[in-house]
């Protein structure tokens, strides 16, 4: 599993990038990365479309004694 940073960075792309791909801000894409809130499920599974990886294969687990916001 990796992150949604580390699959961006693969790529080269900037959260701005990123952002601009999936018709999102740059704030989600900065939030999603640092884990304090995940993506809706459509943005997701765009996200896994765009990286060309599966849902299950994108890491959002909070780091430790850091809980994702609901």
């Amino acid at each position: 599993m990796q992150t949604i940073r580390e699959l961006r960075e693969e790529r080269g792309w900037t959260q701005r990038e990123l952002a601009a791909r999936l018709d999102v801000t740059v704030t989600s894409v900065s939030g999603w990365e640092r884990r304090t809130y995940e993506p809706r499920a459509s943005q997701l599974r765009r996200l896994a479309e765009l990286f060309g990886v599966s849902m299950d294969d994108i890491d959002f687990t909070a780091d430790e004694g850091k809980e994702l916001a609901a």
